[in-house]
Parts: C-alpha cells; structure tokens; sequence
C-alpha cells in the first residue's frame, strides 16, 4: 500500500505589520511629547465640547482636529482640541468608522463634529 500525502489548501497567512506611520514622520514622541500634552491641557483645562454644550469638565485628553493620519499636523497649537474622555471616545469612534470606510470625510459621522 503505497502512503499520499494531501496538497495544502490553506493560504498562506501574512503576518507583516502594517505600517502606521509615514516615511519622514517627524511627529514629537516620549518624555518631551507627555511634557507638551501636559502643558496643553494646563493652558485648557476644560473641555471644548462640554463647554459648547453649556456644561463645565475637566479636559483630560489633548486631541487632534484633523486626525494625523488625515495628515493632520502634530501641532497641538494650530490642530489641538482638548477633551474630556466621553467626548475623545466618541470622537476616536466615529474617525476609526471614517478611516476604514475609506478615509477623512467620506462618510457621515453620527457625532456630530465631522
């Protein structure tokens, strides 16, 4: 009796990372970037959308207007928003929903701030 063995009909799995940030990323990381965000929310210290909505909170997250992988700058002057951490939930939902439905603003967000 002679033994066979069976082809294999599983695909191959990739197992590479997808890369997350461009090349040329010059975005502020470690103990300076912690510092900045520190400093940030010092100068803001409530958040803009409770504020908005007539009610007073405490920021606790500092937060980009534009996403930066919407190419967003890393600036938290020019693009910061700070929040407390409902209104960062919400809003890190809704731009995870927009991204993979094919990127900034082309789709509808149900949060109301894009």
């Amino acid at each position: 009796m002679k033994l066979t063995t069976l082809k294999p009909r599983l695909a191959t799995l990739v197992t590479q990372r997808i890369p997350t940030q461009q090349a040329g990323d010059d975005r502020l990381r470690g103990s300076a970037a912690v510092k900045r965000r520190a400093r940030f929310l010092a100068d803001r210290p409530l958040c803009e959308e409770c504020t908005k909505d007539g009610r007073v909170s405490a920021s606790t997250v500092p937060d980009h207007r534009v996403p930066l992988w919407a190419g967003g700058a890393d600036d938290l002057e020019a693009n910061g928003n700070s929040l407390c951490a409902s209104h960062h939930d919400a809003k890190s939902k809704c731009e995870a929903r927009m991204r993979a439905a094919g990127g900034w603003l082309s789709t509808p967000c149900i949060c109301g701030q894009h």
